[in-house]
């Protein structure tokens, strides 16, 4: 099991949603973001994602271990 706690707690891994696609193009703003409106039917993807005002966030070491299968529930 992975320790999520350094990932979450540092501010420079999360990014605005808007800023992924800039950074990892193999992802477009619209599959993020019905990819994150849908989160709660993907387990653990919940973890690497926040809403702060009007803007969301994304945590990429978080969303790295949810697309390799190593993210769940459990690690929260």
């Amino acid at each position: 099991m992975t320790n999520i706690e350094p990932y979450k707690t540092n501010l420079n891994n999360w990014v605005a949603l808007t800023e992924v696609p800039k950074l990892h193009p193999q992802f477009t703003h619209s599959q993020l973001k019905h990819l994150f409106w849908k989160r709660k039917e993907h387990t653990g993807l919940e973890q690497c994602y926040r809403v702060i005002g009007k803007k969301a966030y994304i945590c990429l070491p978080l969303f790295g271990l949810w697309l390799a299968g190593e993210l769940n529930q459990e690690t929260d």
